[in-house]
């Protein structure tokens, strides 16, 4: 059982090893992205912002109020 648990174990990391390797020559490779692209893929992030706007600043406000009362009942421990 340990020797197969072992050959399972080199498979899954050298199977690991290649899938990084190849998502690093993915990423580092840049030859077909263009300024187009780039406004393309920031116009779409700024319209996807501001549909979102309130769901975003709800959420934001909700988790500091969230930080905030937990640093108060931690504080008010000591």
């Amino acid at each position: 059982m340990r020797i197969l648990t072992q050959k399972i174990g080199k498979i899954v990391s050298r199977g690991a090893f290649l899938l990084q390797q190849k998502l690093c020559r993915f990423r580092d490779d840049i030859r077909g992205l263009g300024t187009v692209e780039i406004v393309l893929l920031v116009a779409v992030l700024v319209a996807l912002a501001l549909l979102f706007k309130t769901f975003i600043t709800r959420y934001a406000n909700n988790m500091f109020e969230n930080i905030e009362s937990k640093t108060e009942g931690a504080l008010s421990d000591w």
